[in-house]
């Protein structure tokens, strides 16, 4: 029997249709659960929630799930699929829909989920990774998780997950003396176990458009790494400021003189100023005359040497929205 995807704002939704969206998720999510707590939640009639769900050609709702707007980011919830319909995809189909539908309308916006930790890997395979503790909800272990795709003419930029492949690329990164001179103390990593400390550092910058980014060709060839973090204070500069967002690039050596760092930190200069953050700066190594060249082709403009970031002297770079 033939199946069609739908997805509208529940004011917008046939009340029997409607109803069988609710029925499916308080079947799943209270009965089979059994998880007491309010499912209709009123997040459904928040401004710019939708449903989605997979409907049959007699009007039976099979799958179905909900995406909210929230101030910095997407969010996806309330997957559900009926026990009759499971294992033929519709719960698949759905997400895929939904993240298209999601980076069209606001491309390189994180989308986030709270995931049902025995999910994770499920949730995974659309590209989303575990962004933070895992938690209990009613009972079931949850874990959060985030996602975030931003395409430019050659290349995506992406989560950093923990597979292996990631995890070998930054080893080989950050282990070579001529990436590393230029950033922080200079030193190399020697242990891939490094690797692990690092991304879990990250994770915990993610916050809306913040966050360090995985750089890829669009046949999925990794490049670098493309950071847009809070920056450090020097000691005793920052009291009463608040903090500044650094835009920060980090390729590897086969990648050089290709102008990705160019093209990547272009698209994510640009995605922060269109997400709010007014100012953003650019510190190299006073020596990076690279690193100072893309800051410069990305329209940053050149302040001089600053010691007020890393407790060093930095030369900065600095794009700021007009007031």
């Amino acid at each position: 029997m033939a199946v069609t995807l739908h997805r509208a704002p529940v004011s917008e939704i046939p009340p029997v249709v409607l109803y069988r969206i609710l029925w499916l998720r308080v079947s799943v999510f209270v009965v089979e659960q059994e998880a007491a707590y309010p499912e209709v939640d009123g997040r459904d009639i928040e401004a710019g929630a939708e449903l989605m769900w997979a409907e049959d050609a007699s009007g039976d709702v099979l799958a179905t799930l909900r995406l909210l707007r929230e101030p910095q980011n997407t969010r996806i919830g309330r997957v559900a699929t009926a026990a009759a319909a499971r294992g033929r995809g519709l719960a698949a189909d759905l997400m895929r829909a939904a993240i298209e539908a999601l980076d069209v309308e606001a491309p390189g916006i994180p989308i986030l989920l709270d995931a049902q930790a025995h999910l994770a890997d499920w949730y995974g395979r659309f590209g989303f990774v575990v962004a933070g503790e895992p938690f209990a909800e009613d009972g079931i272990a949850h874990v959060p998780m985030r996602r975030t795709h931003l395409v430019t003419e050659r290349l995506v930029l992406r989560e950093w997950t923990r597979s292996a492949d990631d995890r070998a690329f930054l080893f080989d990164v950050y282990r070579r003396p001529e990436v590393r001179r230029h950033i922080g103390d200079g030193r190399t990593m020697t242990d891939a176990a490094e690797v692990d400390a690092l991304l879990d550092r990250w994770s915990t910058r993610s916050d809306g458009v913040l966050g360090v980014r995985a750089v890829t060709t669009s046949d999925g060839r990794r490049s670098g790494v493309l950071l847009l973090t809070p920056i450090p204070w020097s000691a005793g500069v920052g009291a009463g400021r608040s903090e500044d967002v650094e835009i920060g690039w980090h390729f590897h050596p086969d990648a050089w003189g290709n102008g990705f760092a160019t093209e990547a930190a272009a698209a994510v200069l640009a995605l922060a100023h269109a997400g709010g953050i007014r100012r953003v700066v650019a510190v190299t190594h006073p020596d990076n005359s690279a690193s100072q060249a893309v800051a410069q082709r990305i329209g940053m403009r050149r302040v001089g040497e600053t010691d007020d970031y890393y407790d060093t002297t930095c030369a900065l770079f600095v794009s700021e929205l007009p007031s």
